[in-house]
């Protein structure tokens, strides 16, 4: 099935059915990462994504010459500290109902951006341009953006903890 044929036929830009495509692949790995995870584990999942990138960005650049070593390192640092999770931390994501289950969305949908938007700054610039369009590029890797997608999962977990101790 070539889903830009289908979006064409709908009207859409190619570069706007590479975005509706990015949003929709995102949303469904954040609906499956969300779920897999646990709300157990997708705050101390946050944790590790924070300081994953606080080891690469203080990382010697001679020890990492290329951009796929400090892929494996910033993948490899956030698998590591979520398998050991339990015995450093753990801090539970709580709560029941739809309410509970939006809040665990958003919160993978946000993790799993922060994720993307690392992983392709990481990335050169060229070959991230073979996956997103130069709009989602610019979304998800320019300095404001990159800080806006570090700040918001924090600002996510400071509302959502606010509304629950109400």
């Amino acid at each position: 099935m070539n889903l830009s044929l289908i979006f064409s036929q709908m009207g859409l830009s190619a570069k706007t059915a590479q975005d509706v495509m990015l949003f929709i692949v995102v949303a469904l790995v954040s609906f499956v990462f969300g779920m897999s995870i646990g709300r157990f584990k997708l705050i101390t999942v946050l944790i590790n994504i924070y300081v994953a990138v606080a080891i690469l960005s203080v990382f010697p650049k001679t020890i990492l010459p290329d951009y796929t070593y400090s892929l494996i390192l910033f993948l490899g640092v956030i698998v590591i500290l979520t398998v050991l999770g339990k015995k450093i931390f753990e801090i539970p994501l709580s709560g029941s109902g739809a309410g509970f289950l939006w809040r665990v969305f958003a919160m993978s949908f946000l993790e799993v951006m922060l994720i993307v938007s690392v992983t392709l700054s990481l990335v050169p610039k060229k070959i991230a341009m073979g996956y997103v369009s130069p709009d989602s590029y610019t979304y998800l890797v320019s300095e404001n953006f990159a800080l806006l997608w570090m700040l918001l999962p924090l600002v996510f977990m400071f509302m959502i903890h606010k509304k629950i101790l109400r």
